[in-house]
């Protein structure tokens, strides 16, 4: 979080080893993490912080055969009892050393590879070349924003973003205000007492012709705007267009009937459960 409370960065961390912690964050806020970073460091010599976005490449392995595909480039043992959800490992690809991380974006079973950058046309080739009889196709950032609707994934500086409180946008979970004293505590807390205005929710929007809703489209309620969306696309696993959206918490009940505007024409919406795709984390864990 930043000093008011708001959301600044949203990172994965791996702990390597004791008092060693390797840290992923998205790709364009690379100089405003590291001058947070930075900033925040005690200046006695005691954290030092290594800049390795250059010389390393992450390739996504995901969907329902990702198992049989690293089974078939790696020696590696990927079984779900040996290689669990949200845990990493050090394993090869081809002649490759990887950092295999069981997570995703896309809320599939599957890895992200972190890799020295050298490495990486040799592992894309070696993936590509065993995936070949399991239909693997590259996939881009409008597939991974297509995907990640579906589970209601946050991005930074959509759904999270100093602007909202992390209660505003879904992260009940990770704040434990009672651990001691962090950044923002203090301001998160008379945020708190003062009330939240927004509430992050996830729509299905009805009867969508040839466009879905990209982000900051108007969100209504009876005539009177009561929020706006933060992202949306169609969502191909749930054959529905998706939204999501901040909106007034009296506005942020499942089954909540509201309005959207999209192109300049009004469609309906309703709100739905959190994470419409896989909401147990079934595939994830399987």
């Amino acid at each position: 979080m930043n000093t008011k409370g708001g959301v600044h960065s949203e990172f994965t961390i791996m702990k390597e080893a004791e008092n060693s912690y390797y840290l992923v964050s998205a790709g364009a806020n690379l100089r405003l993490d590291h001058d947070w970073i930075q900033k925040w460091m005690p200046d006695d010599g005691s954290v030092i912080f290594e800049d390795l976005t250059n010389s390393t490449g992450v390739l996504v392995v995901a969907g329902p055969k990702a198992r049989q595909l690293m089974q078939k480039v790696s020696t590696d043992d990927f079984s779900n009892e040996n290689f669990k959800w949200l845990t990493a490992k050090n394993v090869n690809v081809g002649y490759a050393p990887v950092n295999a991380m069981r997570v995703n974006f896309v809320g599939e079973l599957g890895w992200e590879l972190h890799h020295p950058i050298e490495y990486q046309n040799h592992i894309f080739d070696k993936l590509m070349e065993a995936g070949k009889d399991l239909g693997i196709k590259p996939f881009g950032i409008r597939a991974m924003n297509s995907l990640r609707v579906e589970k209601s994934y946050k991005l930074v500086g959509t759904e999270l973003s100093i602007e909202y409180s992390p209660y505003e946008s879904g992260l009940d979970r990770f704040v434990h205000p009672n651990k001691g004293n962090f950044i923002g505590l203090e301001a998160l807390n008379k945020w708190r007492e003062k009330g939240f205005d927004n509430k992050l929710v996830t729509l299905e929007v009805h009867n969508t012709k040839d466009a879905d809703v990209l982000g900051n489209n108007p969100i209504f309620k009876d005539g009177k705007v009561v929020g706006r969306a933060t992202g949306g696309e169609f969502g191909f696993r749930l054959d529905k267009s998706i939204a999501l959206a901040m909106v007034k918490p009296d506005c942020s009940n499942v089954g909540d009937k509201l309005q959207v505007d999209i192109l300049g024409e009004i469609y309906d919406a309703t709100v739905l459960d959190e994470s419409p795709y896989d909401s147990k984390n079934n595939l994830l864990r399987a």
